[in-house]
């Protein structure tokens, strides 16, 4: 039995999503799996430090985020030795040997941590595990061009052209989509799973989610959508494991009886089936799932880089509505809440651009070409 090392890292849920669908379709093929943090190779307390660092800066300092995604960018362009790639190869060592003691076949990295340690340790030519990078949001991002790997898998022929540019060779580049679970593609009864989760039939609903880091742009965001909402429709929130958030948004003006803030669950699939439209941060990988599971969407509160290119190739390609404030993003959802040809055009537009069977695609793709050096 083949064995392959999936490498994620928790600065946001959504690399460790895609890591999930990618190792659910290994394993779907017979392939034993381990997923791993590389910077846990560094330490559990380095892996603890970035963690809280990134989604503490998410949080309460976006702003000073997308000041650093603009610098990514320069060193890009500069083509100079980035500084996060030598910060990568810090724990390449133990990373390699935890590799080839254990007897992986191939490593599938979801982050640009575990990209940039995998190429510090190709250098070395007796190394020859081979390693794919897979990318989670619709563009290229900073520090990608420092590394080089046995093949990457992309959302986009744009990222696919951009990833080029930086002198990664087009053979190495396939175009699957970004991988979601299958879970998502399953598009039950609206009306049944509204009664499972004992919600309102005859009502609009509209579920909110701003993922883990995102949590303290809710309040403003709900009161709004109260507000504006005049004691109609039923407001789902997603505050995870935020009880303070959650104590907060049940004391709103409005919300008794109209909102339910939704602790974690592993079954956000089924409120994404119940609700009428999802309001949420522009991250790639929530983005996806959402136009998998065929939800109108409206992106709000984009953080500076990664998710305003996302925002912008939704809105563009018709997938999404990208809201600017707090207002414009009730106002949308409202729309598409209540106009069915706008909500179906949509859809349509997410059933013809999303690639629902990514994980799987490169799941295949990844074992067709292990022993090689191509995807």
């Amino acid at each position: 039995m083949k064995k392959y090392l999936i490498l994620t890292c928790s600065t946001g849920e959504g690399h460790n999503s895609a890591a999930r669908a990618v190792r659910a379709a290994l394993e779907e093929e017979g392939v034993a799996c381990e997923q791993k943090d590389p910077v846990s190779f560094k330490s559990e307390r380095a892996r603890k430090f970035i963690s809280s660092f990134y989604n503490t800066m998410i949080r309460y300092k976006p702003a000073a985020f997308g000041r650093m995604y603009r610098i990514g960018g320069l060193y890009d362009a500069s083509r100079l030795p980035s500084p996060v790639y030598w910060a990568n190869t810090l724990y390449a060592r133990p990373l390699r040997a935890y590799i080839e003691q254990n007897g992986f076949d191939g490593v599938v990295c979801t982050h640009l941590y575990g990209m940039e340690a995998m190429t510090a340790i190709r250098q070395d030519p007796s190394f020859s595990v081979p390693c794919w990078g897979v990318l989670t949001d619709y563009t290229c991002i900073p520090f990608l061009g420092d590394t080089r790997l046995t093949g990457y898998f992309l959302p986009l022929e744009r990222t696919k052209r951009e990833l080029a540019e930086k002198g990664v060779p087009e053979e190495r580049i396939r175009v699957t989509g970004i991988p979601v679970d299958p879970r998502f593609r399953i598009h039950p009864d609206k009306r049944e799973t509204r009664r499972a989760l004992s919600l309102p039939e005859g009502e609009e609903v509209y579920l909110i989610m701003m993922g883990g880091v995102g949590c303290e742009n809710m309040e403003a965001l709900c009161r709004t959508l109260l507000a504006a909402l005049r004691g109609a429709g039923t407001v789902l929130v997603m505050v995870g494991r935020n009880e303070e958030m959650k104590r907060r948004l049940e004391r709103l003006d409005g919300a008794a009886g109209r909102l339910r803030a939704v602790p974690f669950t592993r079954e956000v699939e089924r409120y994404l089936a119940a609700a009428d439209v999802l309001l949420t941060k522009p991250g790639g990988l929530t983005s996806t799932e959402a136009a998998v599971a065929n939800v109108p969407i409206v992106h709000v509160n984009a953080i500076p880089g990664c998710e305003t290119c996302n925002a912008q190739y939704f809105s563009e390609a018709g997938m999404s509505l990208w809201a600017k404030s707090d207002g414009e993003a009730a106002a949308f959802a409202m729309t598409l809440a209540r106009d069915g040809k706008k909500a179906e055009s949509m859809r349509a537009a997410q059933r013809r651009l999303v690639n629902p069977f990514a994980a799987e695609e490169i799941a295949h793709a990844v074992m067709q070409s292990a022993g090689g050096d191509a995807p």
